[in-house]
């Protein structure tokens, strides 16, 4: 079996979005390294990221797909823009053939890119600092019923008590760890996110069966339009969950 192509990912600030330079060549054998790095920058909740190409050789165009993968699940969770840069030459070539760049937005310049992400659409934010203690559920159930009803969104109240529960409960109770609770509002999607110091991913089970835990997830996944899980860079996880606001655009 040949080795993975050489490839190096360096991940860095502009501003409040990630920059991320890939140097080397980029081939199937590496992609999965590659979605790892983006959805960790994905966990930090940045105004976008950004993937810089210039210096990138595509060895395999099939791997380029990484990039739309990594784009719709940020649309979903936490609501950001991939975006991609690349100079006239072969790889932008390639992206313009694979019809990639009519997906996820590509720029020839990194300072383009960056003022794409200016004309995010505006959107409301909560967070709530929780520690591993017994009281810690009902601390973040108290919150989310406090910031619906600021946000006049009080018909998903239920709904969204009932997932910071299952969420916080499994950070706290299975993870042994603190957590941080947080909400958004934004294009009629109100989003939960819990993130935690464990990266061990919430285990799904269906109902009725014989283990127990795992089944609150069952019923999250049941009652959202979208959830998932995502590791962050200092080892732990992001699990998080989208809710429809009725009548919302």
């Amino acid at each position: 079996m040949s080795p993975p192509p050489c490839l190096s990912v360096d991940v860095s600030r502009r501003g409040r979005a990630m920059l991320v330079r890939l140097v080397g060549q980029l081939g199937l054998g590496n992609v999965a390294t590659v979605r790892n790095a983006l959805m960790k920058c994905v966990a930090e909740e940045p105004s976008g990221v950004i993937v810089q190409l210039d210096r990138t050789t595509v060895v395999t165009p099939l791997a380029l797909s990484v990039f739309s993968v990594v784009a719709r699940k940020a649309s979903d969770w936490p609501g950001l823009q991939v975006l991609l840069v690349a100079q006239a030459g072969k790889t932008r070539e390639l992206l313009r053939r694979g019809a990639l760049d009519r997906f996820v937005p590509t720029f020839a310049l990194v300072a383009e890119a960056l003022h794409a992400l200016q004309d995010r659409p505006g959107r409301q934010l909560a967070t709530l600092e929780l520690p591993a203690a017994v009281g810690s559920p009902s601390a973040a159930r108290r919150f989310v019923i406090e910031t619906l009803e600021g946000w006049r969104v009080k018909d998903l109240t239920d709904d969204a008590c009932m997932i910071v529960s299952e969420l916080v409960e499994n950070a706290i109770v299975h993870g042994r760890s603190a957590a941080k609770l947080r909400l958004e509002l934004r294009r009629g999607l109100l989003t939960v996110a819990v993130r935690d110091d464990c990266d061990t991913p919430p285990s799904r089970l269906e109902p009725g069966s014989a283990i127990s835990g795992g089944r609150g997830v069952f019923l999250v996944d049941a009652m959202c339009k979208a959830w998932g899980t995502s590791p962050t860079w200092d080892g732990g996880k992001v699990v998080w969950a989208v809710l429809a606001v009725a009548g919302g655009e």
